[in-house]
C-alpha cells in the first residue's frame, strides 16, 4: 500500500507543476531552449540495498551494496526525457544481524541486473541559451547559463538475480519452490541535476524499485507472504549530452547559428539583439535602440507609423505628408508653423482663422463672423455714425455715443429708442411724450359721466356730444398720442346682447369723433360688454355707474 501511495504522488506532482506554470507563465519564461530529441549518455556509481524478510526493520540501509551503471537518454521536450539504464550490483541480507530473526537463522546473496526504461520530469523553469530582454550580462559574456533541475522519475523495468540462500532451522517449503529470477520492476524516484556545462551534467539521485514478487531473496514461505520484496539504489550520475560544436557558446550550433562567433538568443537564430526588440542586430537598422520590427528594428515613439529617426516631431503623433509633424487642427499648416494649432485657418494670418475675411484674425476680432474695420477691432459700423455696431444700441440709425448710438430726433433728451413720442419732445416722466394738461384729464375723466345713450341704444344723448366736442379738440392738440374708447353694461340681459351693445356704443362715440376731424387711425375702441363693473349690479344706482364709456390718451407705441 505504501509503494502505490508513493507511485500515485509522483505520477501527480507533474500535474501540479504544470498547473502551477500556467498561472506563473506570465512572469517568468520557461525553458524552450533545449533541443527536442537531445540525446546523451553517462554512467552511474552508487550503491543498492535491499528491503525483505531477511533485514529487519524492513527499511534500512544496514546492507548496502556497491552498484554502477551506464544510461542513455533522449530529452523529449525541454521539461520531459526518456532513459535507458542498465545497473550492476550485489544484494544480500542475513537473519544473524537480527535479534528478531536469529531464530530462523536464514542469509542470501545475489548479484543483481536492472534493464529499465524511465521517463523523468524536469522542474526547470528559466532557459539555459535564450535571455530576456536587457539581459546585457549575457550578451557580453556569451556563458551557457548553468542550473540546478529536481526532477522525478517513474518507468518501467526487469530485474535479473539469482540468490544464493542458506536456509537456516526451517525454510517452509521456500527450498523446493519454483519461483523466476527475472523479476518485473517499476522504477520510482527523484533526483536533481547540476549542470557543469553545455555538454556535461552531474545528478544525484534516489529512487525504489517496486517489484511484484517475494522471491527476489529466495524466502518467502518462511516470511511475511503478503510483503513483496523491493529495492533502492542512490548515486550520482555523470551524463554527456551530444550536441554540435557551439563556438559562441550560445546553444545554436555553429552549422545552424547565423552568427557562429558572437553569441545570440536561439529565437534569433544565434544572432545577438543588443536592445532586445527581437530583430537581430544584422537585420537591425537601430540596433542600440529598441523598436518595431515593421520600422526595421527603429523606435517609433509617438506610434504615428513614423521612424523617429526621419520623424521631425519624434515625441508627437504626425502625418507623413508632414513629416512626422501633426496638424491638429487640420489647416494644412504644421502645429510647430501654426500659430493657432487647435483651431483651423489660413495660411495668411499663420494657420489662425479670419472667419469673416477682414484681415483681422478671429482671436483678435471683436465680430469674429461680421467684416469690420481695424479702427472698430473688427467690427462693422453699418450706420457710420462712429460708433462699432456691437456697441451701438441702435446700429442702423445714426445717433450719439451719449445716447449709445442712438439718435434723439425730438431732442428731448431721451433717446428714440426709449421715447415713446420720438418725435415730439417731452419731459422723462411722460416717457418722452408731452403732458397731457391737467384740464384737459379732467374732461376725459368726466366723459365718463357725461357721454350716455339712450336706454338699450347706442345712440347719443344730445348733451353727450358737447363732451365729445372738447374731447375731439383735445385728441388733435395731442398728435403723439391714441385714444382708447372702451364701452361697458350693466349685468341686466343676456350677455351677448350686452356685449353687442357695448360694442355699439363705442363705436358710435368714434364716429362722431371722426365726423369731428379725430381720425380713424388714432381711435382704439373695444366693447367689454358687463365685465369689468365698478359698483353693484343689484341696485339701480350701481348698474348706472356701469353703463359707461371711458376715454384715455396714450402715446403710440
Amino acid at each position: 500500500m505504501k509503494n502505490l501511495e508513493l507511485v500515485l504522488l509522483l505520477f501527480l506532482l507533474p500535474a501540479f507543476t504544470f498547473a502551477q506554470d500556467m498561472d506563473l507563465g506570465e512572469t517568468e519564461e520557461m525553458d524552450t531552449s533545449s533541443s527536442s530529441g537531445e540525446w546523451s549518455a553517462g554512467v552511474f556509481l552508487g550503491y543498492s540495498n535491499y528491503f525483505g524478510d531477511l533485514v529487519e526493520p524492513t527499511f534500512t540501509f544496514d546492507q548496502a551494496n556497491a552498484a554502477f551503471g551506464i544510461f542513455i537518454k533522449n530529452q523529449i521536450s525541454y521539461r520531459f526525457g526518456l532513459k535507458a539504464n542498465l545497473y550492476y550490483s550485489n544484494i544480500e541480507g542475513s537473519d544473524l544481524n537480527y535479534d528478531r530473526n536469529e531464530g530462523r537463522g536464514s542469509s542470501f546473496e545475489s548479484s543483481l541486473v536492472e534493464l529499465a526504461v524511465r521517463g523523468e520530469y524536469d522542474f526547470r523553469r528559466k532557459k539555459n541559451y535564450d535571455y530576456q530582454e536587457g539581459d546585457t550580462e549575457f550578451m557580453e559574456a556569451g556563458t551557457y547559463k548553468k542550473k540546478i533541475v529536481p526532477y522525478i522519475f517513474l518507468g518501467l523495468g526487469a530485474a535479473f538475480v539469482n540468490p544464493d540462500v542458506v536456509y537456516g532451522a526451517y525454510s517452509n517449503g521456500d527450498d523446493v519452490a519454483d519461483y523466476s529470477n527475472v523479476h518485473l520492476t517499476v522504477p520510482v524516484g527523484l533526483g536533481v541535476r547540476i549542470d557543469l556545462s553545455r555538454k556535461m551534467y552531474l545528478g544525484l539521485e534516489w529512487g525504489e524499485r517496486i517489484t511484484f514478487t517475494d522471491y527476489m531473496d529466495g524466502v518467502s514461505l518462511s516470511g511475511n507472504q503478503d510483503d513483496n520484496d523491493v529495492y533502492a539504489t542512490g548515486g550520482i550520475t555523470l551524463g554527456m549530452r551530444f550536441v554540435d560544436k557551439d563556438s559562441d557558446n550560445d546553444g545554436v550550433a555553429d552549422d545552424q547559428d547565423k552568427c557562429p562567433s558572437i553569441p545570440g538568443p536561439v529565437r534569433l537564430g544565434g544572432c545577438p539583439d543588443s536592445d532586445g526588440d527581437g530583430l537581430a542586430d544584422r537585420d537591425d537598422n537601430c540596433p542600440n535602440d529598441p523598436g518595431d520590427i515593421s520600422h526595421n528594428g527603429c523606435p517609433d515613439s509617438d506610434g504615428d507609423g513614423i521612424a523617429d529617426h526621419v520623424d521631425d516631431c519624434p515625441e508627437t503623433a504626425g502625418l507623413r505628408r508632414f513629416s512626422g509633424c501633426p496638424d491638429t487642427d487640420n489647416d494644412g499648416i504644421v502645429d510647430k508653423e501654426d500659430s493657432c494649432p487647435t483651431t483651423p485657418g489660413i495660411p495668411a494670418m499663420n494657420g489662425c482663422p479670419d472667419s469673416d475675411r477682414d484681415g483681422i484674425t478671429d482671436d483678435k476680432d471683436g465680430c469674429p463672423q461680421t467684416p469690420g474695420t481695424a479702427e472698430h477691432n473688427g467690427c462693422p459700423d453699418s450706420d457710420d455714425d462712429g460708433i462699432a455696431d456691437n456697441e451701438d444700441t441702435c446700429p442702423n440709425t445714426p445717433g450719439v455715443r451719449r445716447f449709445n448710438g442712438c439718435p434723439d430726433t425730438d431732442n428731448d433728451g431721451i433717446a428714440d429708442n426709449e421715447d415713446k413720442c420720438p418725435s415730439l419732445a417731452g419731459p422723462a416722466s411722460s416717457d418722452g411724450c408731452p403732458e397731457i394738461a391737467a384740464e384737459d384729464k379732467a374732461v376725459l375723466d368726466l366723459a365718463m359721466q357725461n357721454v350716455n345713450f339712450e336706454t338699450g341704444s347706442a345712440r347719443l344723448l344730445s348733451a353727450s356730444k358737447r363732451v365729445l366736442d372738447q374731447i375731439a379738440e383735445i385728441v388733435v392738440r395731442y398728435p403723439g398720442y391714441n385714444l382708447y374708447i372702451d364701452g361697458y353694461t350693466d349685468s341686466q340681459g343676456n350677455d351677448f346682447a350686452n356685449q353687442q351693445l357695448s360694442e355699439n356704443r363705442v363705436n358710435s362715440a368714434a364716429d362722431y369723433l371722426a365726423g369731428k376731424g379725430v381720425s380713424r387711425s388714432l381711435m382704439i375702441t373695444k366693447g367689454h360688454g358687463e365685465n369689468n363693473p365698478i359698483a353693484d349690479n343689484s341696485t339701480a344706482s350701481g348698474r348706472r355707474k356701469n353703463r359707461r364709456v371711458t376715454f384715455r390718451l396714450e402715446p403710440k407705441q
